[in-house]
């Protein structure tokens, strides 16, 4: 395996600590999940969030914990706004991760997070279903009603 200089190894640091706390954020946002789809969509982006971490341990050398702040604060979000606006709000910050990722020619096991990146983040959304979400259009016409 190739050395790594300080700067990337901030980097990487970095985002594997983002992995590790939205791995943490998905197991407990499963735990509260009533729908089984949902739960099982959540349970297996979680893996893979865990597997990104080992593989940015190799790379790193260390293990870093979760930012549990961040945890409480997006799981507080899901329970206020609901599951998909949480998520969607965690998923925005993913940019940076996934450009760099995919800049690192020199390592092709980090490029390839990149793309699971993408791939299980848009399947994520995809695949979320929430109740809420279904009614929302009947709920902006019945306010539009009520204006007028």
């Amino acid at each position: 395996m190739k050395e790594i200089d300080v700067n990337t190894k901030k980097s990487l640091l970095r985002f594997q600590r983002n992995e590790i706390t939205e791995k943490v954020i998905y197991t407990k946002l499963a735990k509260l999940e009533k729908d089984d789809n949902n739960r099982n969509v959540l349970e297996r982006i979680a893996a893979e969030e865990n597997v990104h971490y080992e593989t940015l341990s190799k790379f790193t050398g260390e293990h870093p914990g979760p930012d549990m702040r961040r945890v409480r604060k997006f799981v507080w979000m899901s329970h206020l706004f609901g599951l998909t606006f949480a998520i969607k709000l965690m998923e925005n910050g993913e940019n940076s991760a996934v450009k760099t990722y995919s800049s690192m020619k020199q390592y092709p096991e980090i490029m390839s997070l990149s793309k699971d990146e993408e791939e299980h983040e848009q399947q994520l959304i995809g695949l979320i279903d929430e109740e809420r979400l279904r009614y929302m259009g009947s709920v902006v016409l019945g306010l539009n009603d009520a204006l007028v």
